[in-house]
This record gives C-alpha cells, structure tokens and sequence, in this order.
C-alpha cells in the first residue's frame, strides 16, 4: 500500500506529463490546416521519445522520420510533442550550421542527402 507521500509524488509526475502532452497539443493545434499537418500529427503520434538525445540529433531523427520537407514549426512541434523542447532561436542555429540539413527554400528543411525531395 501506498503512502500519501508517495501518491502526492506519483500526482505530481502525472501533472508534470499532462503538462508537457498540453503543450505539445497546443503547438499542434496552431499549427492550423497548414500544409504538411497531417505530416506532423503523423510523426508526433509516432510516440517516440526524443528527450534523451541531443538537440540536434532529435531534429536529425525527426527529419529523417518525415517523407516530406517540414517547416520550423512543424520541427518544434514534432519535438515538443515526443519530448524535447529546442527555442526557436537555437532550432535555427541547429538548422542552418549542421551540414546533415538542407534548407528546401520557403524555410522548409529536409535533410541534405534527401534534398532532391
């Protein structure tokens, strides 16, 4: 049996992964009906989980997971969806300096052996 202690602990991790599966359900929610969203709710349901990997190598995985070119949002929302959160400013800086990405043009990003997409 459980203590009370021990419950409040276990109810304060599952407010923390309801906390974390909102906020990824809101980044997909505004991302709207633009294109490639049914792409992104495809990848984020895949469930599975970046939060151990670098930051650049989670945006390595999810690009190398999507069969086509996918926007800076659609890349922050695929990863804060399977656990891992990069700012905006530091998925840019990733995107543009590691030469395993290739930018598409219209700021969508592939990775660079698949740039014929």
């Amino acid at each position: 049996m459980q203590t009370i202690a021990e419950l409040r602990s276990k109810a304060a991790e599952l407010r923390k992964v309801a906390a974390t599966l909102e906020s990824a359900a809101n980044a997909l929610a505004q991302l709207g009906e633009s294109n490639g969203s049914a792409e992104v709710a495809e990848s984020a349901s895949r469930g599975r989980d970046l939060s151990k990997l670098s930051g650049v190598d989670a945006i390595f995985r999810v690009l190398s997971e999507s069969s086509t070119p996918l926007n800076k949002n659609q890349i922050s929302a695929i990863l804060s969806a399977r656990g891992k959160a990069i700012g905006e400013n530091t998925l840019q800086s990733y995107l543009s300096r590691d030469v395993r990405f290739a930018s598409q043009g219209k700021g969508r990003w592939t990775l660079a052996n698949d740039a014929g997409r």
